[in-house]
């Protein structure tokens, strides 16, 4: 079996993940995770099987308690991605969920052409084929909203794009689990508000930036629709209010990684 260690220019891309074995030896073959990495910014997206038979296309804000909890069981995060030496971090810049104990951080390694990821400081391991590449390279901006004090991130690879929103005010504690966070709030409106984190993956057919999975169910099915903001900066997309309503919403740039025209609507190619 051929094993060697990738360097970072090799490892932008989406990639499905077709395996793991947890820290308490459990194993996973059905998540339907993906991840697509930028030259250095990326979105994640795990989400378990049976969820979109369980709530539908329904608006957090519109589902009850056992759906609300559902929607935790998903694991979705953006950030930084950094290389050390040997070691490789995610820096969750966005999170659905409270922050955990230890960084997020592994070794690489590709054998017989699959990536291999193990934990540095949890003893997970798990496997990632590729999806796709772009032979116009990946490109990537972080967001800010000064109107609602929230920060975002898109990248683009090919035919593919993640989008992330964090929500505009912090989870109350970063100390309990999200799930019992909504297990324990007074109000099904104050439950779904803990939920308002979106991380949604798409891809670009033609002009159309269509999300196919999403955080927030309502938004799968929508289009992101990218293009330069008033006056020409920043970056307008088509988002949605707590209620599932569509509205623009106007983002700052902050960073920009690659090509910018390639996160345009006028650019998307098929």
């Amino acid at each position: 079996m051929s094993s060697s260690q990738p360097a970072m220019a090799d490892l932008h891309g989406v990639r499905r993940r077709t395996f793991v074995r947890e820290a308490d030896g459990s194993t996973d073959r059905v998540t339907d995770a993906t991840w697509v990495q930028g030259p250095s910014l990326f979105g994640d997206l795990r989400q378990p099987p049976g969820l979109d038979e369980l709530v539908g296309r329904t608006c957090p804000s519109d589902l009850d308690r056992p759906q609300l909890l559902a929607l935790c069981e998903q694991k979705a995060f953006a950030g930084g991605f950094e290389q050390d030496g040997e070691v490789f971090s995610w820096i969750r810049r966005i999170d659905l969920h409270p922050a955990g104990p230890l960084p997020d951080a592994g070794t690489l390694r590709w054998e017989d052409g699959v990536l291999v990821e193990e934990g540095l400081h949890e003893a997970y391991l798990e496997h990632w084929e590729l999806v796709e590449r772009s032979p116009d390279g990946p490109a990537a901006v972080l967001l800010d909203d000064p109107a609602e004090g929230c920060a975002g991130l898109l990248v683009r690879v090919g035919s593919w794009f993640a989008y992330a929103r964090d929500r505009s005010a912090p989870l109350p504690t970063l100390l309990v689990p999200l799930v019992e966070q909504v297990r324990g709030c007074g109000s099904r409106a104050e439950a779904a508000a803990l939920l308002d984190c979106e991380v949604s993956i798409g891809r670009v057919h033609a002009d159309r930036w269509e999300i196919v999975r999403s955080t927030l169910p309502h938004r799968v099915g929508a289009c992101l629709q990218p293009e330069p903001g008033p006056g020409g900066d920043g970056l307008r997309i088509r988002d949605a209010d707590r209620q599932g309503r569509a509205r623009p919403r106007d983002w700052r740039l902050t960073r920009i990684e690659g090509p910018v025209r390639l996160l345009t609507a006028g650019d998307a190619r098929g």
